[in-house]
């Protein structure tokens, strides 16, 4: 997965501003794969937080995207950027600042933004895609996702051969599919309820976190 343009997400917060996660959560690759397929269906109305029980009727599964380095030993690890873009919308840029001194600064609409760090475009993430054969016979895996905060960020998906170190989100194996794995230590990072993840585990390990 080849990122196209910035992917922000409001994650970790960092010195003088908000850090996007080093990695793509699955629940999210699986949301976007959905919406580009054309099989999303909206949440209950009622629905006061996400169970995601609306995963469970689609027979595929991403493990968590994560980077070069991570995935294969070599590469890049997750590159960020600055917007660098000022916030104008008080007025013009005054002595290279984003408002005139005397405004007060606390009033001032998305005072943050300048400091938001997304992924950069140009980064590569890695990720297995497990599937059944028959349901995807009549599918096509999107060439294209979008991710991120309203979804702006947006991801070039290609089939690749290589086997990769995969990083899987304990929250989706146990609390969305029911099932336990081996707990592994290599890498663990838990920030967000919804991504508890683990790693590193083989192809095959994988396969066997996911099998029905």
């Amino acid at each position: 997965m080849t990122v196209i343009s910035p992917i922000q997400y409001f994650y970790i917060a960092a010195a003088g501003g908000m850090r996007t996660s080093n990695f793509i959560g699955d629940i999210a690759l699986k949301y976007a794969f959905l919406r580009q397929m054309g099989l999303f269906k909206f949440p209950e109305l009622n629905k006061t937080r996400p169970t995601y029980r609306e995963l469970l009727e689609f027979p595929f599964w991403l493990t968590t995207a994560i980077s070069e380095k991570m995935a294969l030993e070599s590469g890049n690890e997750t590159v960020f950027m600055k917007n660098m873009i000022r916030n104008t919308m008080q007025g013009a840029d005054y002595n290279g600042s984003n408002v005139d001194p005397t405004f007060k600064t606390g009033s001032l609409m998305y005072k943050n933004f300048f400091f938001v760090q997304p992924i950069k475009p140009g980064n590569v993430f890695y990720s297995y895609l497990l599937y059944d054969s028959e349901y995807f016979k009549n599918l096509k895996i999107p060439e294209v996702v979008r991710v991120g905060n309203n979804r702006t960020g947006m991801l070039k998906i290609a089939r690749t051969n290589v086997d990769i170190k995969a990083v899987i989100n304990l929250y989706t194996v146990q609390n969305i599919l029911g099932k336990h794995i081996e707990k592994k230590s290599d890498y663990v990072s838990h920030l967000v309820l919804q991504y508890y993840l683990m790693g590193y585990y083989t192809k095959d390990e994988v396969v066997r976190a996911y099998d029905d």
